[in-house]
């Protein structure tokens, strides 16, 4: 019978394996994030005049989560780097008239979190820049973030033996026999491929244990102070009242979700809902028009691709990097070319 590695082993096998998978990325993005690489891009997006939107998350230090937020640095130079090479928007800029001869980019933020407020805002008007907001009314009532991310910070920051005490029905993942970012990962997409009814039980057996733990507090939201606030700079949308994955969930769900929102926009921000933001890149025929007939304007996908910026459906890359040329790499499109406009 073959030995089975120590545990001991075993981690050193698995750092090993992560830092050559990480050298090999930071030599890929090298080259793919090199000016020449960038500037030819550039030059085709220019030329498909096609819109680019990026989709952010988190911007702040490393807090020990396994959703690990953008660096502010890096978002800085972000910022410095699509100022110079696009003409930044938002989606209510995208109607008018005038503009330069740079292609379009919209930043655009999901969930709502307080370190848009703290990071991400301050360096935003540093650049003279606005942003694309999609909040999650819940969470901004509950002052926490979706369950997702709740156990995602929870795999990062809590005790190691706390992990091993984690049971949930259904999931095939062992912190014994994984790394933290592997484990939380898995356990962020075990929660999101669950339709909301089972995300809320799941929520009712987790939270009371993990929320207790001593030291452990999930990355905060945005208050509804804070977000009038935000608002009256940086345009504002819905990521869904509950981030619920919509492919998961009736017509009649969805169509309830956005009422709720509407109403929520309404009543606790004096302004009419015109974005609405699909959470978890999930949805499923006939979803996008459903959201369209209920009177919203903007809605947005995910999809890893370009957009046309006559269409009201919207096209958005997944942003995240750690390092100067990754961060341009993933700017201009990451793997996607754009395609010539007929």
């Amino acid at each position: 019978m073959p030995r089975l590695a120590s545990p001991p082993a075993r981690a050193r096998h698995r750092a090993m394996r992560e830092a050559a998978r990480s050298m090999a990325k930071r030599l890929a993005f090298a080259a793919l994030g090199s000016p020449p690489a960038v500037a030819a891009k550039l030059r085709a997006i220019r030329s498909a005049g096609v819109l680019t939107i990026l989709n952010l998350h988190r911007v702040g230090p490393d807090d020990g989560s396994t959703y690990r937020p953008l660096d502010p640095g890096l978002f800085d130079q972000l910022l410095r780097f699509v100022r110079r090479n696009f003409e930044v928007v938002t989606f209510a800029d995208l109607g008018k008239g005038e503009r330069t001869r740079k292609p379009r980019l919209i930043l655009s933020f999901d969930d709502g979190y307080a370190d848009f407020a703290t990071h991400a805002a301050p360096l935003l008007e540093k650049h003279g820049l606005r942003a694309n907001l999609n909040i999650i009314p819940d969470c901004v009532e509950t002052g926490r973030p979706p369950l997702n991310i709740v156990v995602q910070d929870f795999a990062g920051r809590a005790p190691r033996d706390e992990l091993y005490r984690i049971a949930i029905p259904g999931l095939d993942a062992d912190p014994r026999r994984m790394s933290r970012a592997a484990f939380g990962r898995a356990l962020g997409m075990f929660v999101v491929a669950q339709p909301i009814a089972k995300q809320r039980a799941l929520g009712e057996m987790l939270l009371p244990r993990i929320l207790n733990v001593g030291g452990f507090a999930p990355t905060p939201m945005l208050g509804l102070a804070e977000l009038r606030t935000l608002a009256r700079r940086h345009e504002i949308g819905a990521h869904s009242f509950a981030h619920a994955s919509m492919a998961l969930e009736s017509d009649d769900y969805l169509r309830d979700d956005v009422r709720r929102c509407r109403r929520w926009f309404a009543e606790h921000l004096d302004r009419q809902l015109g974005i609405y933001a699909f959470p978890n890149g999930s949805f499923r025929d006939g979803q996008v028009g459903l959201v369209q007939a209920e009177g919203i304007s903007d809605v947005l996908l995910v999809e890893e691709d370009f957009s046309a910026p006559d269409s009201a459906v919207r096209n958005r890359f997944t942003f995240d990097a750690r390092t100067s040329s990754e961060a341009r790499f993933r700017a201009t499109g990451a793997w996607r070319w754009p395609k010539r406009r007929r």
